[in-house]
């Protein structure tokens, strides 16, 4: 086994979880305050996984600009690495899974705890409870699209000053429906984030 560090991870994560631009435009990291942050992302795509992917992303100051680093983290098969070097990790995962493209609605909405909000496109999202996640707290709920019926999210929801900081949503787990059960297909968890004036 070899231990991969693949450059370009955000790019690797968004195709991963599908409709991941829209998540960039509510989660993306807004106008930088200063100071050096560091964030960590646990990703997997099967329950219990013994080996997950880690993402982190390192923002340090230097001068007057900030060294941004971003890194992508798996323990792989020998027979995995042509495959996760040459199509930027998960880029090869097939296309169809859930829109999340509407929750770009909530960019500059704060979201509450046992709520059903409209989103465009009939789309939804029924929150539920506040949890805490990595050290943040957020409110979690079920996202939900027409076109995918046999699909949904479970996302945690940060508040607006969070989500300035963060690049992804605390939670984001993609599931697709098989007979009466709701497996996983992709899981995005923030483990921790370090900020320091």
């Amino acid at each position: 086994m070899k231990r991969l560090h693949v450059a370009l991870a955000a790019l690797t994560l968004l195709t991963f979880i599908g409709g991941g631009w829209a998540l960039a435009q509510v989660f993306g990291i807004g106008p930088y305050s200063g100071g050096t942050l560091t964030v960590v992302y646990r990703l997997t795509n099967m329950e219990n996984d013994p080996s997950p992917a880690t993402l982190t992303l390192k923002i340090v100051p230097e001068g007057s600009k900030f060294r941004v680093t971003e890194t992508f983290e798996l323990l792989a098969e020998r027979d995995q690495l042509q495959v996760m070097v040459f199509s930027h990790g998960f880029a090869h995962v097939p296309k169809g899974y859930l829109d999340m493209t509407p929750i770009s609605a909530l960019d500059t909405r704060e979201v509450q705890p046992n709520k059903e909000i409209l989103l465009p496109e009939g789309a939804k999202l029924v929150t539920s409870e506040e949890i805490v996640i990595g050290g943040v707290k957020a409110v979690k709920g079920v996202y939900t699209h027409p076109k995918f019926e046999d699909q949904r999210a479970i996302v945690a929801i940060s508040d607006l000053e969070s989500r300035k900081i963060l690049p992804y949503p605390p939670l984001l787990r993609i599931e697709k429906k098989e007979g009466d059960k709701w497996m996983l297909v992709a899981l995005t968890e923030l483990l921790s984030i370090e900020r320091k004036p």
